[in-house]
């Protein structure tokens, strides 16, 4: 009995932490500060005010005029989840500056439900925290052709430092809750990170350090840190504006560029800003990794061999969503799953068995499917089909679109490696949406038995 109080009393104070949580969130994104712009979010709603003289200013919103004059300031209302916005400030009918930035709505109440996942009941506090912040969380970013100011809500990290990243390359670090990169370049395309991580919980830790030993394992303590933590990532793409007529006027963003633009289709010609394929891919880098199964301890399971790519055929899993807002509005997924392979020989001449797991693991929810918003869920937990002995990879991801902005955010395993695109189906062009890379053979020890999560999300204007 004493017991199932102390576990009520935990459920509770967890539920309790997440609430106060849930309001520091809304609260740190309302007012953001810039040298240029200044954005206060409340209720649904949004001021600009511009930091820049000027004698007429010109506002648009996700590619529409929305006011012109001499008012340094507006009000809007936000769409769904967010928009993005450009600002044109002249002097004597000459275009002076241009600013962009994206205003995310405070009223995401879809955004702010834990995705529940296979492996919940066994995740620990410190992962459900960071999971949590990390959905709940997003990057700020006012941008000029000098610079791109980016400002984010507090996050869980060990040290308190936060990592930033560009490009996949890591550009600085810093204890504050903004980052400013003045290395750029007018018109160009940049992807923003800041990457944190914590331990797991004591007990969680004490658990894997026991697997560690009885599996003989030969990690040093730094690569066990590194196995074992929790990670997280918030990511942003930013366009760079440039001080022109026609780039403030264009409609370009990161979701247009990979719609069917009218192309035809096996559902006939369709208008643009429409359809959009989302594929989620999990593969193994190596030719091949260790069979962790003791008694097949000199055997190896045969990998994909290749590096992060939006075409390749080689992969564990694939899930493929294709969405169309109108014509009809639907939201369909396509399941594949590669062949598995056990082999005697690192170079998999010498095969000893083959088989393929049921892609029953992988599964689509529709929240929401209506011709201005789609809202979907991809869980996904597709074993190795040797035994029930071997581990499940599991990842989820969830995605809240609108014709201006997408929201996604997602978790998974820490290996093996994970790639994400959107793109037009008919198209070979797609965007990067989140990549996860191990960093040796030795994290499929991870994968095998350490099951530590990393949190993640990505918005996109």
């Amino acid at each position: 009995m004493e017991g199932f109080r102390l576990k009520k009393i935990y459920i509770l104070s967890f539920f309790i932490i997440l609430l106060c949580l849930s309001v520091t969130t809304n609260t740190s994104h309302a007012k953001n500060l810039s040298n240029d712009v200044e954005t206060n979010v409340k209720d649904g709603h949004v001021t600009l005010k511009v930091n820049y003289t000027g004698d007429t200013y010109k506002f648009f919103k996700n590619g529409k005029s929305i006011y012109t004059g001499s008012s340094n300031e507006i009000n809007s209302d936000i769409s769904k989840i967010g928009d993005k916005y450009k600002i044109g400030i002249y002097q004597d009918n000459t275009l002076k500056k241009v600013i962009t930035l994206n205003v995310t709505n405070d009223l995401q109440e879809e955004a702010n439900k834990i995705t529940v996942s296979a492996e919940t009941k066994e995740e620990s506090y410190n992962e459900k925290l960071m999971d949590y912040k990390i959905k709940n969380s997003h990057i700020n970013v006012v941008a000029t052709t000098d610079d791109v100011k980016l400002s984010w809500n507090q996050l869980p990290d060990e040290d308190g430092i936060y990592e930033i990243y560009r490009d996949d390359k890591k550009i600085g670090e810093t204890t504050d809750l903004n980052f400013t990169d003045k290395n750029v370049k007018p018109g160009e395309r940049y992807n923003y990170s800041i990457n944190v991580s914590v331990k797991p919980s004591k007990e969680q830790q004490e658990k894997m350090e026991k697997k560690f030993d009885e599996l003989g394992s030969t990690l040093s303590d730094k690569e066990k840190e590194e196995v074992m933590s929790v990670e997280g990532s918030l990511s942003t793409i930013v366009d760079m504006p440039k001080n022109e007529e026609s780039y403030l006027k264009s409609k370009k963003s990161v979701l247009n560029e990979v719609t069917d633009n009218g192309k035809l289709s096996a559902q006939g010609k369709l208008p643009k800003d429409n359809m959009h394929g989302w594929a989620y891919r999990t593969f193994i880098p190596y030719k091949s990794v260790a069979d962790p199964k003791p008694e097949f301890k000199k055997t190896y399971l045969k990998g994909d061999g290749r590096d992060f790519s939006a075409t390749s055929n080689k992969f564990r899993t694939e899930s493929s969503v294709n969405t169309q807002f109108t014509g009809p509005t639907s939201i369909t997924m396509y399941k594949k799953v590669s062949q598995s392979v056990r082999c005697k020989d690192a170079a998999c001449t010498k095969v000893l068995d083959k088989k393929t797991a049921s892609a029953a693991g992988m599964k689509l929810y529709i929240n929401s499917k209506k011709s201005d918003y789609l809202h979907w869920t991809v869980t996904h937990a597709i074993g190795i089909p040797f035994g029930a002995y071997y581990p499940k990879i599991d990842y989820d991801y969830n995605v809240m679109l609108t014709k201006g902005m997408a929201s996604i955010s997602g978790k998974h395993d820490k290996a093996p490696n994970h790639e994400f695109y959107v793109s037009a189906p008919s198209s070979s062009k797609a965007t990067t949406i989140y990549r996860y890379a191990v960093k040796s053979k030795k994290d499929f020890v991870e994968l095998w038995f350490a099951k530590a999560k990393k949190s993640w999300k990505t918005e996109l204007f």
